[in-house]
């Protein structure tokens, strides 16, 4: 029985390993294959088979394209500047709202919580935003990426169940030296919350670099356009004066496809390089906003 149940449980595990190996490649390889194909000679990869795993003629022409790409740069500081700004604004907004929703004292704080919370279930719609875009004078503004999305409910409910876990005896002895609200939440609170904070950092930073609807519906302007808009001007209208720094290459589709693959990387390459700073803290972080919870 001992011997046919091991054998079994290699069995299973061999068939798991395969789906889960499977289904590894079937996930990396798209992202490989934009990797290699943006190190390709633009003329062998286009006219070359679509099955690609190294580089096929290395070659850096893609990049030395993109390099001469002003608007793709301006857009890139856009979004960085975008980034910084919704981080900054997004952390100050739901560490100060969840603090103060975490006071078991609060007149009406059962009523606000529950509204807060029909918000994740019901959401204003496009158009009633729009207006309130409208009205408060942000259309065209750098502002009209940050505000109408500073704050997620996601985040202030994780952050709310990670203050309330706090030991009171905290708060109290705090109150006793003197210490007033400001003092007990900007040097007991939060830098105990690091994890947390650090996670919902990082929801904030992926949500605004990859955020394209906002920049299509309130900015006019090319010169506020964040680099999503640009790079699906480049993948999918061809346009972002894309042809006039390809046309002098005597193979223009080859060229202007190589660009495309050298776009995406330049474009995910941020968040990819962030990533692993804040891994440390994403497990440990949501764990402790779930199961505290």
């Amino acid at each position: 029985m001992v011997e046919s149940r091991s054998a079994g449980d290699r069995a299973f595990r061999a068939i798991n390993y395969t789906i889960l190996t499977l289904i590894l490649l079937v996930t990396l390889y798209p992202c490989w294959y934009v990797v290699v194909a943006s190190f390709s000679d633009p003329v062998q990869l286009y006219g070359g088979s679509k099955i690609l795993l190294w580089p096929r003629g290395f070659s850096l022409a893609a990049y030395e394209i993109i390099m001469e790409h002003t608007m793709l740069w301006k857009s890139y500081a856009n979004t960085l500047l975008y980034v910084a700004l919704s981080t900054v604004v997004g952390l100050a907004l739901t560490i100060l709202g969840s603090y103060v929703l975490s006071r078991r004292a609060l007149p009406g704080q059962r009523v606000m919580l529950t509204l807060i919370m029909i918000t994740m279930f019901f959401g204003g719609g496009l158009i009633p935003t729009y207006l309130i875009v409208v009205e408060l004078g942000l259309i065209d503004s750098i502002w009209s990426m940050v505000l109408p999305s500073a704050i997620s409910t996601y985040n202030l409910i994780m952050m709310l169940t990670y203050f309330r876990t706090m030991p009171l005896s905290l708060e109290e002895s705090a109150r006793i030296d003197g210490a007033n609200d400001a003092v007990i939440l900007t040097r007991i609170l939060v830098p105990l919350a690091k994890p947390v904070i650090a996670v919902i950092a990082l929801y904030i930073i992926v949500g605004s670099w990859n955020s394209y609807i906002p920049a299509t519906i309130y900015l006019r302007d090319r010169n506020k356009f964040p680099l999503q808009v640009i790079l699906r001007e480049i993948l999918i209208s061809g346009t972002s004066n894309l042809d006039s720094l390809t046309s002098g290459y005597d193979d223009f589709a080859a060229y202007s496809e190589s660009v495309k693959y050298t776009t995406i990387i330049l474009s995910t390459l941020p968040v990819m390089v962030l990533y692993p700073f804040l891994q440390k803290f994403f497990v440990k972080g949501v764990m402790l906003g779930a199961i505290k919870g």
